[in-house]
C-alpha cells in the first residue's frame, strides 16, 4: 500500500481533518448535562435502595 499523495493533496486532507475535529459547544454542554444527570440519578437510586 502506497502512502504517496499527489501534489496539493496535503492541504485537502488537513482541511478535512480540521472539519472533523471542530467542536460543537452546544453538544459539549448537552453531554456534560447528561453525565451530571446520570450521576445524580445514580446517587438518588443509591439512597432509595438504602432506605428499603
Amino acid at each position: 500500500m502506497s502512502f504517496a499523495s499527489p501534489p496539493g493533496h496535503r492541504e485537502k486532507v488537513a482541511s478535512a481533518f480540521g472539519d472533523a475535529t471542530r467542536s460543537n459547544p452546544m453538544m459539549d454542554i448537552l453531554m456534560l448535562a447528561l453525565g451530571f444527570g446520570f450521576f445524580a440519578v445514580a446517587i438518588g437510586y443509591t439512597y432509595a435502595c438504602e432506605r428499603l
